[in-house]
């Protein structure tokens, strides 16, 4: 997209790389703000529609590995620097239409590493950000059709935002960490105010819940804190050893995987589903096997029973 050099985005441009100064050669904090920035000010242009401003509200932004964990610590302080910016963007616009649609009470920003992304390489100078309206939705998918989402993106190939359908299935190996999920409360008067309302989901200490649990086999137990709202339930075995949302147990008894557990967003419930063509209990109740690609998902009560093949037992304890 071209620009004119004296408009909020040349402003926002010059501010963040001020002329007569070569950028740096690796990825900054700036870097980063600067493509949330470039993808919510094209989702402000094409998403208005009459008189009601329209926006992106939720983001996903993928970086190399390396990158993701050197920024990591900084990435609290890049959120609230993009919401300044955005509604300095939302202030600049409001003289052109009668009415402010947020499509959602909070932004939402979910980082992860990848190395490649919808067939394409993740580099260490590569900054992937997809933006929505509101968040992803669930489902199963239905026959053949592959659940899609419309997103804003930018085209490696052009370097310009475009709105697209993605493929969720992409999104599948990138692990989004709780350490890099925020969420800022809207605010109608397009400010942070006096103070932050920038939040992480949880205390990482204590994590969403605890699973105690028991390998009748073995004859031995551990506890496992769940600090992801997704997790994977597998046989221990050296090619899970690298996915930091895994339950593994050394059991013979478990299959690889097993089970998934996972937080419900919108619920606020936790649910489970088997993959396993051995039997899972939950609470005494057997629950039915389903595909892996197409989970069939079950409500967890706050404090659960589970037994996997009749030998292996977990206790599920939702944190408060």
């Amino acid at each position: 997209m071209s620009r004119r050099s004296g408009d909020f985005f040349g402003t926002l441009k010059n501010w963040l790389v001020p002329e007569g100064k070569e950028e740096p050669s690796s990825i900054t904090n700036n870097d980063i703000l600067r493509e949330l920035f470039q993808c919510f000010d094209h989702s402000c242009n094409t998403e208005s529609v009459g008189s009601s401003l329209l926006f992106n509200m939720h983001f996903l932004i993928i970086l190399h590995p390396d990158v993701y964990e050197q920024r990591l610590p900084s990435l609290p302080v890049v959120v609230k620097e993009a919401v300044k910016l955005f509604y300095k963007k939302l202030q600049a616009s409001r003289k052109h239409y009668e009415d402010l649609s947020p499509v959602s009470s909070h932004w939402q920003f979910k980082f992860g590493p990848a190395t490649d992304f919808n067939g394409e390489r993740i580099g260490k100078f590569d900054i992937r950000v997809i933006g929505m309206l509101t968040g992803l939705k669930t489902g199963a998918q239905t026959g053949d059709r592959k659940q899609t989402a419309k997103v804003t993106i930018k085209s490696k190939a052009t370097n310009v935002f475009d709105k697209m359908d993605l493929n969720l299935d992409v999104l599948r190996h990138i692990h989004f960490a709780e350490s890099g999920n925020f969420t800022v409360k809207f605010s109608n008067e397009l400010s942070l105010g006096g103070g932050s309302f920038l939040k992480q989901a949880r205390n990482m200490d204590s994590g969403f819940a605890r699973i105690d649990y028991f390998l009748g086999d073995k004859n031995k137990g551990d506890t496992y804190v769940m600090k992801d709202t997704e997790i994977v339930i597998a046989r221990k075995e050296p090619e899970n050893q690298g996915y930091s949302n895994y339950l593994l147990l050394d059991s013979n008894y478990v299959s690889n995987p097993h089970a998934r557990i996972r937080l419900n967003e919108s619920t606020g419930k936790f649910q489970i589903a088997s993959f396993s063509v051995h039997e899972t209990r939950v609470n005494e109740v057997v629950i039915a096997r389903s595909d892996a690609a197409s989970p069939s998902w079950f409500d967890l009560e706050p404090k659960s029973q589970i037994l996997l093949n009749g030998i292996v037992t977990l206790e599920f304890k939702q944190q408060p």
